[in-house]
């Protein structure tokens, strides 16, 4: 072997070696860095923690809570003072309501009624609108003597028909 060949492989090998102790050597230091700064964070988390607990002690809650005792008791007494004021108000609600109750009692009765007077205008299958009501008479001879005979014809939407009260053509929904 060639010595130049020996002493190019010991430089190479010389260089990689070093190569890989710089780059091991970056990895320690990055990987350092990110140690501190976890610690920094979790320091930071935990002086934030301690202001929140120092301001959260049990005096203070309980100062806080008295507080709101306190504010509350003066509301009840304010509203005690109005107590007057909302019965007459109430009443006047009350009568107001009792008023309305009859007017819708009365509406309801009248809606009833409307109901019933139309209900002839109706289908009694399927409740389609009545199309006309047409009335008619014809002279006819009975025993001799002429009579007259009146007639009803009620035709609705459907197709049910009325010829004198009797059905004449079924309801078209049945």
């Amino acid at each position: 072997m060639n010595i130049e060949i020996i002493f190019f492989t010991q430089l190479a090998s010389i260089f990689g070696f070093l190569v890989a102790l710089f780059v091991l050597y970056r990895l320690l230091v990055k990987q350092k860095d990110s140690t501190i700064e976890l610690l920094k964070e979790k320091t930071s988390y935990l002086e934030m923690q301690l202001s929140d607990a120092q301001q959260q002690r049990p005096d203070l809650l309980v100062e806080n809570i008295s507080k709101r005792v306190k504010l509350l008791n003066e509301e009840l007494e304010r509203l005690n003072q109005d107590k007057e004021k909302n019965e007459q108000l109430i009443s006047e609600k009350e009568k107001e309501l009792s008023s309305t109750q009859t007017e819708l009692e009365e509406l309801r009765s009248q809606f009833e009624r409307a109901e019933e007077l139309m209900s002839e205008f109706f289908c009694p299958h399927c409740k389609a609108p009545m199309v006309s009501r047409e009335f008619g008479w014809e002279s006819v001879e009975y025993n001799g003597r002429e009579i007259d005979v009146d007639h009803e014809h009620v035709l609705y939407e459907c197709g049910l028909e009325f010829i004198d009260g009797k059905e004449g053509t079924k309801c078209g929904s049945l």
